[in-house]
């Protein structure tokens, strides 16, 4: 085997690659025991050879110039053959990519499926050469660059997905995680508005009511009357409802918490025309077995380039319409923090076991019927007429 001064940049850009095959060269000296490097037509290549465990191992290093000298060479063969030693390597825990760690932080999650197919439809979208990398590779720039571009909720979102992606190839290789001062720089914009002036007629039974599926336009009735956000109403099952009491159970929240809500009469008339009453309330031909997604209702006036949405709700507006005709039937504010499950504020929050009823749920959703501009007894018979639609 030849030997080369490999300790030295200049000695090894000297060396000439050959014409075909592989050199291998030990270094001139006592250093660098078991690295060898590998010379071929257009590349050279560190390599280590140990025996370990009764085997003897080849490890690639890493590419010269990236790896410049045996010196470099040798710091990298420490962390492997720690690595190795340990069963911490890639081999061993079968986590060589950030993919691989976001599979095996799954494996243990009890995350929803929903919950977890976002994830890998984020990923897919928008992470899916970054999680093809070995995780030696991948730096914090190359984690910042991944977000540049993207709107601050998405970019959010990635954030978290990289970071317990990370944070269990650290637990599990006990590698640095890069990820750890990864920050969404660009703040987001929240607002609270609905798409239309709330000081006129509420436009949201009137887009609701003519949803043409059964199953949609009660999903979207549930969400306007209770105020739930849409993730509970799309995966609410017949187990967490009950028709007699008139009520629904959440045992999952955004928050955490789980409560029993009392819920209106005219959403119990809703409720009562679907034509099931086991599993899903709102079940689809989904891998979930739910409704995914409730597209937003629209009002459009023109038509071709002259045509505009001028009034619109989505899924999180029937939260705030709630949560204003509670304001303007003027229940107290402990009362629609309850029926909002919102976590506890002041000690008295604490210790209160339930003070909302049925009463204040109806007169939320009364307040609801007037703002829409419809009569009571003409939204009932209509909803008992599942087959109308205007």
């Amino acid at each position: 085997m030849p030997t080369a001064k490999l300790t030295s940049r200049p000695e090894i850009a000297k060396i000439k690659n050959p014409a075909t095959g592989t050199v291998f060269y030990s270094h001139d000296g006592d250093t660098l025991k078991g690295i060898r490097l590998a010379v071929g037509a257009r590349t050279k290549l560190w390599i280590l050879t140990k025996r370990i465990d009764g085997k003897v191992r080849s490890i690639k290093l890493g590419d010269w110039p990236a790896v410049a000298t045996g010196g470099a060479a040798e710091e990298i063969a420490k962390a492997k053959i720690a690595e190795l030693e340990t069963g911490t390597d890639a081999k061993s825990t079968n986590i060589a990519t950030l993919m691989d760690a976001f599979e095996s932080h799954v494996a243990r999650s009890h995350a929803k499926e929903a919950t977890i197919a976002t994830y890998r439809l984020q990923i897919k979208n928008h992470l899916s050469d970054l999680f093809a990398r070995p995780i030696e590779q991948i730096a914090l720039p190359m984690l910042e660059d991944a977000l540049k571009g993207k709107p601050p909720s998405t970019a959010k979102h990635l954030v978290q997905i990289i970071k317990m992606a990370f944070r269990r190839a650290a637990i599990v290789r006990r590698c640095f995680d890069v990820s750890a001062d990864l920050k969404v720089t660009q703040k987001h914009k929240a607002s609270s508005a609905v798409l239309f002036d709330p000081k006129d007629k509420w436009p949201a039974l009137d887009l609701i009511m003519d949803t043409r599926s059964l199953i949609a336009r009660t999903a979207w009735l549930t969400m306007l009357f209770t105020g739930f956000r849409s993730i509970n109403v799309r995966t609410l099952t017949w187990e967490q409802v009950d028709l007699k009491k008139k009520t629904i159970t959440l045992s999952e929240m955004k928050n955490g918490l789980s409560r029993t809500f009392p819920i209106a009469d005219v959403l119990i008339e809703a409720l009562s025309v679907l034509p099931h009453r086991e599993g899903y309330v709102f079940p689809a031909e989904s891998k979930t077995g739910h409704m995914d997604q409730l597209m937003a209702r629209k009002v459009t006036v023109g038509e071709g380039d002259y045509a505009k949405d001028e009034k619109a709700l989505r899924q999180h507006d029937c939260r705030r319409l709630f949560t204003t005709a509670a304001r303007r039937a003027r229940l107290p504010e402990y009362i629609i923090d309850e029926l909002r499950g919102d976590t506890a504020k002041k000690v008295q929050d604490i210790y209160d076991q339930g003070s909302a009823n049925h009463d204040d749920v109806n007169a939320i959703a009364a307040r609801i019927i007037m703002e829409c501009g419809f009569a009571p007894d003409l939204l009932v018979e209509r909803i008992k007429s599942p087959d109308y639609v205007r």
